[in-house]
């Protein structure tokens, strides 16, 4: 793989990768689109990595941006200006392609990843410092999903294990339960922090609507100016 001349290759003691889509219509979430029409979802979408990206920045930390597809100058401008590195996401599913950005970023003389997903408004600056915070004293940190997965994921360098993102039951309600047993096989120590609500569907948006997170100011805008708040 070719690394942007952005991409640092010093050492650093913990690094955010965050996962993206390129925000085109029709390309991002596609369940949504269904109420939201595709540059509805689209605009919810971009709204929604905004915070994340702004949250990150709070804390200080280096962004890794792993975008799908191949070229990189699709993304949003502030988008690539606010990221240390920009890699393409390589893998056939998000067990692959979580495993492989892992990989890279250890493989760049990072310590700790904490590795999140871009739709989840409740995402903010204290989530990730807890998470840094637990990487201290633990192998391993997951944020609970509302559906039976994770949003979050962090990592000491010494605690990668491919397994840990292979025979994965994806896009179900196994997906932390059995994430969980393959750390206890590899004997890792593990600590969970709150359930996040990330939002795939108009029922996951309308939990979020009735329990708003203040600090997703981006996400609120546009949900309040497209008549949901």
């Amino acid at each position: 793989m070719n690394i942007p001349p952005s991409f640092p290759l010093y050492s650093q003691p913990i690094v955010v990768a965050l996962f993206v889509r390129v925000p085109i219509p029709g390309r991002v979430k596609t369940r949504l689109a269904v109420n939201l029409g595709n540059e509805g979802a689209c605009h919810l979408y971009r709204a929604m990595v905004n915070d994340i990206l702004h949250n990150i920045k709070a804390c200080g930390y280096s962004i890794y941006l792993f975008h799908d597809g191949d070229d990189q100058s699709e993304l949003p401008d502030n988008w690539r200006q606010a990221a240390d590195g920009i890699v393409a996401q390589r893998g056939e599913n998000i067990g692959e392609r979580m495993s492989a950005a892992f990989e890279h970023c250890f493989a760049n003389k990072v310590e700790k990843v904490i590795l999140i997903g871009s739709d989840i408004p409740g995402l903010d600056s204290s989530i990730i410092i807890s998470a840094s915070v637990a990487l201290q004293n633990h192998d391993a940190v997951f944020a609970p999903a509302a559906d039976g997965g994770y949003c979050l994921i962090g990592l000491q360098q010494g605690a990668y294990h491919p397994a840990l993102f292979q025979d994965i039951p994806w896009s179900t309600e196994q997906v932390l339960r059995t994430t969980l047993e393959k750390c206890e096989v590899s004997c890792l120590r593990v600590t969970l922090l709150k359930v996040l609500q990330d939002i795939d569907t108009i029922c996951d948006l309308k939990a979020y609507c009735q329990n708003i997170f203040g600090p997703a100011i981006a996400t609120n805008r546009y949900l309040t100016s497209a008549g949901f708040l």
